[in-house]
């Protein structure tokens, strides 16, 4: 059977978590809302608006339980001690550290399902919502066109400089591509052109085309005017759109992060035995650097639901009667310390000792930090 005790400080505890939780999941979610509506503008069914709402959960969760343990336990132990029931237990022969433990075991099993959360559910969700935004751009020429970071690889350069609505029609377009037989440009002007469920159409439409391969002879010109021109979506499409898949080392499960590691160990190991450029050694050092570094920042974040519980319930602690806002300045500097060395961490993921020491670091400064204060609250020091 469980302690009453423990009983009664869990209760507390989780019923605040969930409870803050919940709030800041639908906050995040409202400032994610920019991103919800531009997936609306590329005009899916509202089941999949649905689904990709959802699937934003997964990442927000793991960023709402840290700060959703620290303010709970933070009021926890602030209500222990306010209505004396703090001084009643230390009274009764329990120590701090008996009384905390409660708090730290669940912590604990919150870091593993956040760890989990985080390494298995986020990655899954990162890469469903990728999927379902590259088969909607792929049935749409307009919104396909519109992402430049696509059209780049593509070689491909697309601007609109009269009015238009994203993914249903552009007007003055300019759309200039490369021609693989003859390795030229062709170059495609548009009075108007507009995306219907089937068919991509166009008015007053030039296109300009070079047709000679060799290199040595003048080059020959065709201009093209036409009045109005169709052409089927997956045909446009296709014509476009390069199928090249990149799954990125958040898109991959721990498993499949592990899998991808030993092959980075594998081709660096047989790089250096065979005595490759040292750009390339670097080159392959780098990616296995990334790897490391997302393994690490998954452990921080599921880390940090354990460190903040164990920094808010150190910071609540209370002995005299006058309230200080030390202890909060002291939490809030530590809070974002942390997000700050997070972010920098992902900055730098390339350089392991760099991206460990932003990652690893604030957890040690919390835990250092929150055992003083609890040493403090020990020998009876405010």
């Amino acid at each position: 059977m469980m302690p009453i005790l423990w009983r009664y400080l869990l209760l507390h505890y989780l019923k605040v978590l969930f409870f803050c939780t919940f709030a800041f999941i639908a906050l995040l979610l409202t400032l994610r809302l920019e991103e919800i509506a531009h997936f609306a503008t590329l005009g899916p069914q509202g089941i999949y608006i649905l689904y990709f709402t959802f699937y934003q959960i997964p990442y927000i969760l793991p960023i709402a339980l840290p700060i959703s343990a620290l303010i709970s336990s933070i009021i926890l132990v602030k209500y222990l001690c306010k209505n004396h029931e703090m001084t009643a237990l230390r009274a009764a022969g329990l120590s701090l550290q008996s009384i905390l433990t409660p708090l730290l075991v669940a912590a604990g099993f919150l870091a593993i399902a956040n760890f989990y959360v985080v390494s298995e559910l986020a990655t899954d969700s990162h890469l469903a919502t990728s999927l379902i935004k590259n088969e909607l751009r792929s049935i749409n020429p307009l919104l396909l066109l519109s992402n430049k970071h696509l059209m780049r690889m593509r070689g491909i350069y697309f601007d609109t400089l009269g009015p238009s609505r994203l993914g249903e029609s552009a007007s003055n377009s300019i759309v200039a591509m490369p021609n693989k037989q003859t390795r030229r440009i062709q170059l495609l002007v548009a009075k108007n052109l507009q995306a219907s469920p089937m068919d991509f159409e166009g008015q007053s439409l030039t296109i300009l085309s070079i047709l000679s391969k060799d290199h040595e002879e003048p080059d020959r010109m065709l201009v093209e005017n036409m009045g109005e021109s169709s052409t089927a979506i997956k045909d446009f499409a296709q014509m476009i759109q390069r199928k090249v898949w990149t799954l990125n080392n958040d898109h991959l499960k721990l498993s499949l992060l592990l899998c991808r590691l030993h092959e980075g160990n594998e081709l660096l190991g047989k790089a250096k035995a065979e005595e490759k450029p040292l750009s390339e050694i670097k080159q392959i050092q780098r990616s296995t650097n990334r790897i490391y570094s997302e393994m690490m920042r998954r452990f921080s974040v599921a880390m940090a639901v354990f460190t903040f519980t164990l920094l808010g319930a150190a910071s609540g602690l209370s002995i005299g009667r006058n309230q200080s806002v030390k202890k909060i300045i002291l939490v809030t500097v530590l809070s974002a310390l942390y997000v700050a060395a997070y972010f920098s961490g992902k900055g730098v993921d390339q350089l392991l000792e760099a991206s460990a020491l932003f990652y690893l670091l604030p957890h040690v400064l919390m835990i250092v930090v929150s055992l003083w204060l609890v040493r403090k609250a020990v020998r009876g020091v405010e």
